[in-house]
């Protein structure tokens, strides 16, 4: 036989002559909302404070910066020739701006020494180069104001764009993701690897060109698609590949 709390209280209380004790019940409305005050003060304990974040696809994008490319070139007053190391760099800077330059090929020569024979002939040089290179159209001449009595070089120089690498190790720690939010580090190492891996930085700015499409295909399309027949491309049977159900 199993004994409530109840009649053990109601057990005592006739014994020790009292009366037996009169228990009121609480409105419905009370008790429930008393139960929905319990309910909402547990969740808060147990709520997680949502953090707003940007769609992953934006986190740690890929920068694009321009710079200036810049070559000195140091020659004699008395017209002596550059060396073979300063010519190979001269044509190696121009390759570079053929292939990532952006905008004119400036040539700058220092004002008090214009007209000296060093100075022309290393201006000569760079033109030669670029002929060579096919871009001596690009080539615009410029002077400087230059302190009397010191070297002044005769300054080549360019535009390019560079897509600036990100320190990944700087932003935090991949493994903290106690809210379930991607990390501050989210694609970072992604797109440096592939900022480093793309060779002409403009491919991330805009897309490059469509070509020319080809006249006499297109007429054919359009010449079948007129007479209402079929515009694809045959089929080779020995594309076909077929797999026996036995």
């Amino acid at each position: 036989m199993t004994v409530s709390r109840f009649d053990m209280k109601l057990h005592l209380c006739q014994k020790m002559g009292q009366k037996t004790p009169v228990f009121k019940k609480r409105p419905a409305s009370k008790a429930l909302a008393l139960a929905l005050l319990s309910g909402i003060m547990l969740s808060a304990c147990y709520a997680t404070p949502s953090v707003p974040t940007r769609p992953s696809s934006f986190a740690n994008p890929i920068q694009i910066s321009e710079s200036i490319e810049r070559l000195e070139l140091y020659s004699r007053p008395n017209g002596m020739e550059l060396s073979s190391r300063d010519q190979d760099a001269v044509a190696s800077f121009i390759a570079a701006y053929g292939q990532f330059g952006d905008g004119p090929l400036y040539i700058n020569v220092p004002r008090q020494s214009a007209s000296g024979m060093g100075t022309q002939q290393a201006e000569n040089i760079v033109r030669q180069a670029a002929m060579q290179m096919g871009v001596s159209q690009a080539v615009q001449a410029g002077q400087y104001q230059s302190r009397p009595g010191t070297p002044a070089p005769v300054v080549v120089s360019y535009r390019r764009l560079k897509s600036v690498p990100r320190n990944c190790r700087a932003l935090g720690d991949m493994m903290s993701t106690d809210l379930n939010q991607p990390y501050a580090g989210w694609g970072c190492a992604h797109n440096a690897n592939l900022a480093a891996m793309v060779q002409n930085p403009r491919q991330f700015l805009e897309p490059y060109g469509m070509g020319p499409s080809n006249a006499e295909r297109r007429l054919e399309i359009h010449d079948k698609y007129i007479e209402g027949e079929i515009t694809a491309s045959e089929f080779p049977e020995r594309q076909l590949v077929t797999a026996d159900s036995e």
